[in-house]
């Protein structure tokens, strides 16, 4: 398995094309052409992708991508088409957003539908199998068959491929049973497998924050129960000086600030979580609210993250709407403090680097959202850890899984059904995240949101 190393977490996919000139199609010099109107069927209420495509801004592709859809998907157009390259027919306008070439689609009267990506069954919380391989020695094998076998249902044979080297985490495919052993194929697309006796089984954090906001009424300041001394349970008091025990609380429960005691030197003695019930600060992760960016549009959605309480909360403007708990870098790898925005998701992504001289590979990661493509930061999905409150990433901002869903199809840019990749440009760009700490608690603009910021300034009055 070849591993490429990186600075921090890493995708596999290839970054979507940069923006070339648009084409111009003008009857005269100077004068927009009117968009035409596709010559589908009377009835039409969709188009089905015949394979899966990628989305263009802009028709024509050398546009940019802000998206793609996967084969089988019924979108809706909007009723438009334009001439332009790497097409035979004409580029269509679809529906929520964006231009798809019109080689790859049928007229259809059904109606418009896509499934979620990546599609979740009854009871799952990841899509799927996930495990470590830590058998010392493990390799891993290749699928082949006897083609001198008379027999054409012959059992199939593994020869082994190469030796498992680091930290190899990966997806089960199916699985194969030979001679009394049972192999994972770890691999979509290759006929790659591994002893399922080499693998510890995964399993994903049930761990989730909470609602904010219209939802439940709460609001920030906003804190999670984080026991001194690492036990099960913290203790709510009666009094803010002390006083009886009203409950124990479980660790990393979500509790809101209704009111602060403070000290003579102003420092917070006890946080009021409910009529009569009060908590010490050493047994809470405080989230404190700074002011939003600047060139926020109202109502514009926003991710705020702070290093030292390993908490963020997503925002509509300035009203709070969810909070959890995460795990950001680690002290070899620290999550680098900026502004930054959402510049591409994914569904699913496989992520290869190095933790410090040893490698480290990552299967199928699900909602994946990347922010800083200069360092290959993301909120991402971790199947592999319930160590949530705890700095331990390479890097990236991890999610448990419930987490990670909610906020990928609630932040911009948004994931229409049945897409499995969009990107934001700078024309119409992804939410903001901020990452920030008590010693920067003011970043600046860094990566394409820097850029957006200097087109927003550019026509601005």
């Amino acid at each position: 398995m070849a591993l490429l190393p990186l600075v921090a977490c890493r995708g596999k996919q290839d970054s979507p094309p940069a923006s070339q000139a648009a084409p111009d199609h003008a009857d005269e010099p100077g004068e927009a052409a009117a968009p035409a109107t596709p010559e589908f069927p009377d009835g039409t209420h969709s188009l089905v992708l015949t394979r899966t495509v990628g989305v263009r801004y802009e028709p024509g592709d050398d546009a940019k991508r802000i998206g793609t859809v996967a084969i089988d998907t019924r979108v809706g157009w909007a009723g438009h088409d334009q001439p332009g390259k790497g097409c035979t027919k004409p580029w269509i306008e679809i529906e929520p957003r964006g231009w798809i070439c019109g080689d790859y689609v049928v007229a259809t009267k059904k109606e418009p539908y896509g499934q979620e990506v990546p599609h979740l069954d009854r009871g799952e919380i990841v899509p799927g199998v996930y495990g470590k391989i830590t058998a010392a020695g493990a390799m891993t094998y290749l699928l082949t068959k006897h083609s001198k076998r008379p027999r054409h249902d012959a059992p199939p044979d593994l020869i082994e491929d190469a030796p498992v080297i680091g930290s190899v985490n990966v997806r089960r495919y199916d699985e194969l049973d030979i001679a009394g052993r049972t192999y994972w194929k770890i691999a979509q697309k290759d006929a790659e497998y591994v002893l399922r006796s080499a693998i510890t089984l995964h399993q994903p954090s049930r761990f989730e924050g909470t609602r904010l906001g219209d939802d439940i009424g709460w609001s920030v300041p906003i804190a999670f129960v984080w026991p001194r001394g690492g036990g099960p349970t913290a203790y709510v008091l009666d009094k803010s000086t002390g006083g009886g025990i009203a409950r124990e609380i479980a660790a990393r429960t979500a509790v809101p600030i209704l009111e602060t005691a403070a000290g003579k030197d102003g420092k917070p003695t006890a946080y009021r979580i409910g009529d009569g019930e009060w908590m010490f600060p050493p047994d809470l992760r405080v989230f404190t609210p700074e002011a939003p960016p600047a060139t926020l549009a109202a109502n514009e959605r926003w991710i705020d993250v702070d290093l030292d309480a390993q908490i963020l909360v997503a925002y509509e403007g300035t009203l709070p709407v969810y909070a959890t708990l995460v795990s950001t870098g680690g002290k070899e790898t620290p999550t680098e403090t900026g502004l930054y925005r959402v510049w591409m998701k994914e569904s699913e992504a496989d992520m290869k680097g190095l933790n410090g001289e040893d490698p480290y590979s990552v299967a199928t990661v699900p909602w994946t959202q990347y922010f800083y493509p200069e360092r290959d930061l993301a909120l991402h999905t971790a199947y592999w850890h319930d160590q949530f409150g705890h700095a331990r990433s390479h890097g990236c901002v991890n999610l448990a899984p419930r987490d990670a869903r909610w906020l990928y199809f609630w932040s911009d840019p948004q994931v229409p059904p049945g897409w499995t990749m969009s990107a934001g440009v700078v024309e119409a760009p992804g939410s903001v995240v901020r990452i920030r700490s008590a010693a920067e608690p003011n970043p600046e603009w860094k990566g394409y949101a820097k850029r957006v910021v200097e087109a927003r300034q550019a026509v601005a009055p």
